[in-house]
């Protein structure tokens, strides 16, 4: 490293990067004794016809799974679909050594769904400017790590 550096923004990273950036993550994560286990996956829900009408994005992370985002198309809202994509996930991660679902929801989406789907709130961030954008952070813990009293 030469000690001059720059900064650049971009909308993603190529390989040769994220191959660089994973690296010292793990290297980083190995030193301190953690393994990372980091894994991005869909589940996806496709009609009849092979069309995509729902995902659900996630990724691993020390031992807890983070959903990035949940979708099904308009026309079919309301059927429990958003309710089974939630369900295949936890019966993907339940048992394999997983503590934790973590997912955060804008006000204006879907907190009530995720909270009939035993999902608790663990805090709530305020956006005093745009109510509707104040986000709800939830957690549902797998049956092998259940909650611990505080």
């Amino acid at each position: 490293m030469t000690g001059a550096y720059t900064m650049s923004i971009t909308d993603t990273l190529n390989d040769a990067a994220q191959e660089t950036v994973s690296a010292g993550h793990t290297a980083y994560e190995q030193a301190h004794g953690i393994d990372i286990q980091f894994r991005r996956f869909a589940i996806l829900l496709h009609d009849d016809t092979g069309a995509l009408c729902g995902a659900l994005q996630a990724f691993t992370a020390y031992a807890e799974v983070y959903v990035e985002d949940l979708w099904v198309a308009a026309a079919i809202r309301r059927r429990g679909y958003g309710r089974q994509l939630l369900a295949r996930l936890e019966n993907e991660y339940t048992g394999r050594g997983y503590h934790n679902i973590n997912l955060v929801t804008n006000a204006f989406q879907a907190p009530d769904f995720y909270a009939k789907c035993g999902y608790s709130v663990e805090f709530v961030r305020v956006n005093a400017h745009n109510p509707l954008l104040t986000k709800t952070f939830f957690v549902k813990y797998l049956n092998e790590y259940p909650k611990k009293a505080q």
